[in-house]
Formats: C-alpha cells, structure tokens, sequence
C-alpha cells in the first residue's frame, strides 16, 4: 500500500495541480487585447519554459478578452516530470472564451516563494507576448490556493481577483503547525513505533522521507474504536484518514529539509496539543521549532488577510487534505483586518479533496467577477 497511498495522494494534493501596463501614453489593457484577439485566426497553444517553470497558455479563437492563471496544488519532491496540458479543471474556463495559463513551477514540494514569483513571471510573459488582458484572475487549488492568496497581496496591481479552490488558505506556519504536526504527533503517542521512529522525533533529521502507509491504515483498523476518535478529533473522514497522515509527514519532511530545520513548533491550548491530550487521553511530544527553519517558513509562507482584491473561497464539502478550518483560513484573518467584505466563502461543494462538479470552478470565477 506504500505506492498506492503514495499515489492517492500525489492526485489529491496535485489537485487536482514584462508587463507593461498601458503606460507613458501607449494603448490601453482593453485596446492591446482587442488589437491580440482581432489579429487571431485560431485558438493559441504557447507553451515553454521560463526560468526553469514549464508553462502552458492555451487562448480560444473566441477570447474575452480576460485571462485566468491556474496555481496548481502540491506536487511530492522526486515526482516525474508531468506533460503541459490544460489544467484539470479549467476546461470549462476555455469553453467561455477566457485565456488560461498555468505554471508547473520551477520545483516540487512545498515551494511556496518558487510558485509565486513563477507565478507572476508567468503573467508577466502572458502580457508581452499575448498583449495586456482586460482583466486577470487567479485560481489556486489546495497549496495553489496559499500560492494564489500570497501572490494577489505581494503583487496586487497584477490581478483582479482570486478564486481559491479547496485551498490551503492559511499561512504555511498554520497548516502546517495544526493541521500536519498535531494529528502526527497525536498518531505517534496513540499508536507507538508505526511512524518512522528516531531519537527526536518527528523533527529528527535521520527519519527517512516516506512513511509506510500499510503500517499506518494497519494501525488504525486494529481498534476502529480509537481510530474513530482519532479522527474526529481532526476532522479527517476516517476511510482517508492513512492517506491523509502519509501526505502530512511526507509534506512536513520535505518543509523541514527545504527549511534547514524542523519548521513548526507544537501548538497549544484548546485547538492543539493540549486539547489532543484531552479529547484522545495520551501524553503527546511537543515539538520546538528551529528559529532559521521557522524564519524561513513566516517569510516565504506568510498571509496577513490583506485582501487587496476580491477573494472567493470554495471548500469541499468533505475534505480529508485541507479540512475546513483551514479552507476557509483566509475568510478569518480578513476579517480580523477590517477586510472582511473583500472575502466571500462559498457553501462546500463535493466530497474528496479538490473533487468539484465540472461547472464548480466556472461558478466560483462568476461570483468572483460580480463582486
């Protein structure tokens, strides 16, 4: 079962996977496209590498005029290289007539910093070589989602909207504080020696970067009773609950390597590891960060609520990656700024994580564009 949890969660996490603006007296956004889209005789596939990012932009015969940018979600380190094609989900996007590009970004992980500036490179290409759109819009999915939200709030003038799908939409620090370390932490302390085990723990540098995932669903099905527990107390649909723990160590693995260092310290109070102990009855590891690792983590990772564009927020209804806590994290934080208004969540959709009716992204992109 190690390759098969590996790969269900590989697809879900993947999820589901010189701009020059009009400036110093030149032709408008909305005249640049016009003069692109009357100049075109046919649907436009550009595809290509920009510093070390493969992209696609795909551009109907039909087009709006507006372009959408696709971030996609987690990809696990070491996963082979994927053809360029249209991102899954975004179909119904061209159908409309809106231009889509997408970035498979210049490395794989937790590759937040890596992701936004491929991210913006990639719209800046879009503008020099396809002409300025009349509006731009970003879709984010899972760890896409963190990527689109950090992205409109460090380059605002570049976009008009984001729609964040199953999202990772809290900071890195967030996520993976509360939603990765805890539930680990709290499976380490119930079920003894199923983990990779190490003097340090979890944090410890020596652990391999794979767990067994027979040895974790094995563990679990061995008192249901408990597992069920377990998996309230986390949210995670417990039919899933292996699968999600095998992502969560492999995702916290790769940050610690990328970050030099154990990335997150254990959380505390009724949301953490002393409401673990609690509702589960076990003594549970606490976990120190590294200051450089977590430094690393607060600035490549960070989200402040900002929302200097308009935000949609569209959960799964059941999610066993992202639960909803952290789906609807930026709704939270926006409204803690005074920026509430500018973040609109929508009513979860579809069980699985990042699985959406087709239509579900469109719907979600024109509730963006009335706002």
């Amino acid at each position: 079962m190690r390759m098969s949890v590996r790969g269900f969660a590989v697809v879900l996490s993947a999820a589901v996977l010189a701009a020059c603006n009009a400036m110093g007296g030149g032709p408008s956004a909305a005249a640049t496209a016009s003069v692109a889209q009357a100049a075109r005789v046919g649907p436009v596939v550009d595809t290509g590498t920009l510093e070390g990012a493969p992209y696609r932009i795909d551009i109907p015969t039909d087009w709006n005029g507006e372009l959408v940018v696709n971030a996609h979600g987690y990809v696990v380190a070491g996963s082979p290289a994927r053809p360029m094609e249209v991102p899954g989900g975004m179909q119904p996007l061209l159908d409309r007539g809106f231009a889509v590009a997408s970035s498979d970004y210049s490395a794989q992980g937790w590759a937040i910093a890596e992701a936004v500036a491929d991210t913006e490179r990639l719209r800046a290409h879009f503008v020099a070589r396809h002409g300025a759109p009349r509006r731009s819009w970003l879709v984010g999915w899972s760890m896409g989602g963190l990527v689109a939200l950090a992205s409109a709030e460090r380059h605002p003038r570049g976009w008009d909207g984001v729609v964040a799908m199953c999202a990772v939409a809290t900071p890195t620090e967030t996520m993976f504080a509360r939603a990765a370390l805890a539930p680990l932490a709290a499976f380490d302390a119930l079920y003894p020696g199923v983990l990779p085990q190490a003097p340090g723990g979890l944090a410890d540098a020596a652990l391999p970067d794979m767990p067994d995932g027979d040895a974790i669903e094995a563990a679990l099905a061995a008192d249901e009773a408990r597992a069920a527990a377990f998996s309230r107390r986390f949210d995670l649909p417990r039919a899933d609950a292996a699968s999600s723990l095998w992502l969560y160590y492999v995702a916290l693995r790769e940050l610690a390597t990328r970050a030099g260092g154990f990335p997150v310290a254990s959380t505390t109070g009724a949301g953490g590891t002393d409401g673990d102990e609690a509702a589960l009855g076990v003594r549970i590891r606490r976990y120190v960060a590294d200051p450089a690792a977590l430094a690393y983590v607060r600035r490549t990772g960070a989200l402040t609520g900002a929302a200097p564009v308009p935000v949609v927020l569209q959960p799964n209804a059941v999610d066993p990656i992202v639960t909803a806590s952290f789906s609807r994290g930026y709704a939270a934080l926006a409204e803690a700024g005074g920026r509430g208004a500018r973040v609109r969540t929508l009513p979860g959709v579809g069980e699985g994580h990042c699985r959406f009716p087709p239509e579900t992204v469109a719907t979600a992109l024109e509730t963006l564009r009335g706002r």
